[in-house]
């Protein structure tokens, strides 16, 4: 573990460009959920518990990820962090999908996210299974 950064942060800021914008537009899609926690429509204002559930999902898998980071180091089980964190707000999404709509900026957000979070989940889903069945190799570094 001792040749691993000091922080996942750290660890991710060692990724190819390409990988870094992945990142920056994953993180981004959960970030702006906030936006869409308040609203006004015909009857009023209104307030959605959705966003702030992505948000929470988001900061969990952080945490999880993090605290991953300290035990095992750079390695693909850290995808397990989301499929914990984020498959509960991913299937309550899903679900939601179809009362939510594309009409709206929230229904092409949610659509957004949906596209977005899944891409990440089927990612993680098989890092964590190359993890399991042996492929326990570090992410630290593979690119040099």
């Amino acid at each position: 573990m001792s040749d691993f950064p000091a922080t996942l942060t750290e660890a991710m800021a060692t990724e190819p460009l390409w990988l870094s914008a992945w990142l920056g537009v994953l993180g981004g899609t959960h970030l702006i959920a906030i936006f869409f926690t308040v609203y006004k429509d015909d009857q009023g204002w209104g307030f959605r518990w959705e966003p702030l559930a992505i948000l929470g999902c988001f900061a969990l898998a952080g945490f999880i990820m993090n605290a991953m980071y300290t035990h095992y180091g750079y390695v693909r089980f850290l995808g397990m962090g989301h499929l914990i964190g984020w498959a509960p707000i991913y299937g309550w999404m899903i679900f939601k999908r179809s009362s939510i709509g594309f009409s709206t900026v929230w229904g092409k957000y949610v659509h957004w996210y949906l596209l977005i979070a899944g891409i990440s989940l089927v990612i993680d889903a098989v890092d964590v299974i190359r993890y399991l069945v042996g492929d326990d190799g570090s992410l630290y570094l593979r690119h040099s």
